[in-house]
């Protein structure tokens, strides 16, 4: 459970720098989210071809989280992380290139891929580099990479999209690329403490492919769902196609002896508690990415450059709230705060829901920026929660499930919120679309928050059993 011994104060800044470089790298993907107009128009596509860009790059995060941590454990986090830089950097570059859907679709798997191993490795690096009562802090500190990157990504990567063209917000990263390859070829020691040797004799490919197939599948299950109706011919197709592959899964599993996923970690409490708290809290507050962006410009009448400053604002609020969340976690409890972070992120969501086109943008941007400062609370305090009794050997494994929650949560709070948004404008009485979008987005949004909350609530509701000892 303690940091690997050794392990001096240059050392655990590198390994901050290197798993936060990761983790900003990961997270200036959010660029493609405010340009996907650019895409549309530029490719000639429609809106419901182009997200297949968010569709398969997001099933493919889904599927390699869990292989990525389990690789991660068994032959090392540096090992993992520069084949995950090498991946998205390539992938971008050669997206970059492109002139049609077809192939950048194509593209976003590695890229996806790629993404998968920087949001599991980044927060592993810093959970062996730093013992456990310190590892709150610096988990904080670390993911407030992610509020810069979506800050950066937001703000930059709209302005380049506009000025430049669609192709600058991939081959921009390039440079970002190389830097967080440097820092973790230098920044990160190879795990000295190992797993058994019965746990590293092999790798089970058959799992594998199995388990990233059945998540895969889930993934456009769900995002399908919310495209064609929960009960059109090609979501129930990929539903029946899950059940087929998680059946797979579970009879891989069953006949192998080297687990992707070490099941001692569920005898966990905090274990389960974080997990199941970064997914309910990522389900509600996600709206704020892909409903938000409507309100503003559609009932608030504002620009695209007002939108960009106060997403840029939530996300600086959230870069803000992961350090002082994961520094309060050492202090107060995981457990508090985690629940403490859903909790002003929730009020901030209510607010933002009860907004109306008569609202001031500072009042929505202070109410947003609200949110941010309570998610980023949150997740630096949830990492916390789920890591702080694992042991490092297993840091892999234990970030890869808070990753892979993160990532279906996502695509959960897309196709669930989405869906009852459609429901909740067909009932309006307005007869103009704004009109029946700010009734929806009125009930949508609360409805949001609520769940948001209960992410919370999850954290602190304990439950009789598990071990009480380190994993």
């Amino acid at each position: 459970m303690a940091a690997e011994p050794g392990l001096g104060l240059n050392y655990r800044v590198l390994a901050a720098a290197a798993g936060g470089m990761a983790l900003f790298l990961a997270a200036l993907d959010f660029s493609i989210n405010v340009s996907l107009p650019v895409f549309r128009e530029s490719l000639g596509e429609t809106l419901i071809t182009v997200q297949w860009i968010i569709i398969i790059y997001h099933a493919a995060r889904s599927g390699t989280g869990f292989i990525a941590g389990h690789l991660a454990d068994t032959i090392g986090l540096r090992r993992v992380l520069v084949v995950g830089i090498l991946l998205y950097t390539a992938s971008v570059a050669i997206i970059s290139l492109q002139g049609s859907l077809s192939p950048i679709v194509g593209l976003r798997v590695p890229q996806g891929i790629g993404v998968a191993i920087l949001f599991t490795v980044g927060p592993a690096i810093v959970a062996r580099a730093f013992g456990p009562e310190r590892r709150g802090t610096a988990l904080g500190f670390t993911l407030a990479a992610i509020g810069a990157g979506q800050m950066a990504g937001t703000l930059g990567g709209g302005w380049l999209s506009l000025n430049v063209g669609w192709e600058a917000i991939f081959w921009a990263r390039i440079p970002i690329g190389a830097v967080a390859l440097i820092l973790a070829i230098v920044g990160v020691r190879e795990q000295r403490d190992s797993q058994s040797s019965e746990d590293r004799k092999g790798f089970d490919w058959s799992s594998a492919v199995a388990l990233f197939a059945f998540l895969f599948v889930v993934v456009l299950a769900l995002s399908f769902a919310r495209l064609d109706g929960w009960l059109a011919l090609r979501p129930v197709l990929l539903y029946i196609g899950s059940v087929i592959a998680g059946a797979v899964v579970y009879r891989t599993h069953r006949a192998s002896t080297h687990h992707i996923f070490p099941t001692a970690l569920l005898r966990v409490p905090e274990f389960r508690a974080g997990v199941l708290s970064n997914f309910v809290v990522t389900a509600g507050t996600f709206v704020m990415w892909f409903l938000f962006p409507f309100f503003v410009p559609d009932v608030l009448g504002r620009s695209t450059l007002v939108l960009g400053a106060l997403l840029a604002t939530m996300a600086a609020a959230t870069l803000v709230g992961s350090g002082i969340g994961g520094w309060l976690a050492d202090r107060l409890g995981d457990r508090r705060v985690t629940f403490g972070g859903a909790a002003v992120s929730a009020a901030g969501l209510w607010m933002v829901g009860v907004m109306t086109d008569e609202s001031a943008v500072v009042l929505v941007g202070i109410w947003a920026a609200v949110m941010g400062l309570g998610f980023g609370g949150h997740q630096a305090a949830v990492y916390a929660l789920t890591m702080r009794r694992t042991a490092s050997v297993y840091s892999g494994s234990a970030s890869s499930a808070l990753a892979v929650a993160q990532t279906i949560g996502t695509v959960t709070s897309i196709a669930v919120m989405t869906s009852l948004l459609t429901w909740q404008q067909g009932r309006s009485d307005s007869a103009s679309e704004s009109g029946a979008f700010l009734d929806a987005y009125g009930v949508v949004v609360p409805v949001a928050a609520v769940v948001t909350l209960v992410g919370g609530l999850v954290a602190v509701l304990r439950r009789p059993g598990g071990t009480q000892e380190t994993i």
